[in-house]
């Protein structure tokens, strides 16, 4: 396996991320793998964080930028490619949900939620108050799993398996790690964790 480091917005982009490598790949990922910048463009912001990354370079680690494309991912993409050209730092980027279209890591997670009948219910809600503000999708995915996991699981607090970070994207009752939806993931995190034949 590659020495790599994996620079991503969030601790529901770790989990995801983790869960994800595990399931395909057998590997136990820690947050010695990873760095969050808490916003995409949070190695612009922090000083910290450019250190960290310019740091990676330097020990010889291969840099992974995971993010959201959210509104362009035209725009996204040839940003976040120019700015680490610039700091000479020769990245792997990948732009949720599919490194292809515009969107974000929820768009993904509606994509593979198991339940869908669920998402349609929230799409139904969507409809009936157009000409308001929509909800943002982050609550999509929250309704979907208010609805689905027990209540002892939900009490409002940080440890709930509502929250991003304690998700299990591995309970297959839940989400589909193996839907042909993160086949463009599954081909970029191939390298990091395969062995060249």
């Amino acid at each position: 396996m590659q020495e790599f480091r994996i620079f991503t917005e969030g601790p529901g982009d770790v989990k995801f991320i983790s869960d994800y490598v595990e399931e395909h790949f057998g590997i136990a990922l820690n947050n010695s793998h990873f760095d969050v910048l808490k916003s995409w463009c949070g190695y612009k912001e922090a000083d910290q964080m450019k250190t960290e990354i310019l740091q990676n370079r330097d020990n010889g680690r291969e840099t992974i930028i995971i993010l959201d494309a959210d509104s362009d991912f035209i725009t996204r993409q040839s940003e976040v490619l120019a700015d680490f050209l610039s700091y000479n730092v020769p990245i792997h980027l990948f732009l949720f949900p599919n490194n292809a279209q515009t969107g974000t890591i929820e768009n993904l997670l509606c994509e593979i939620a198991v339940e869908q009948s669920i998402l349609r219910c929230f799409e139904q809600y969507e409809t009936c108050i157009a000409g308001h503000e929509s909800p943002v999708i982050k609550s999509k995915v929250f309704a979907y799993l208010d609805a689905i996991l027990p209540s002892v699981n939900k009490r409002n607090n940080k440890n709930d398996l509502i929250q991003e970070a304690n998700r299990n994207y591995r309970n297959t009752a839940h989400w589909n790690l193996h839907h042909e939806y993160l086949q463009p993931l599954h081909g970029f995190l191939s390298p990091f964790f395969t062995e060249p034949t």
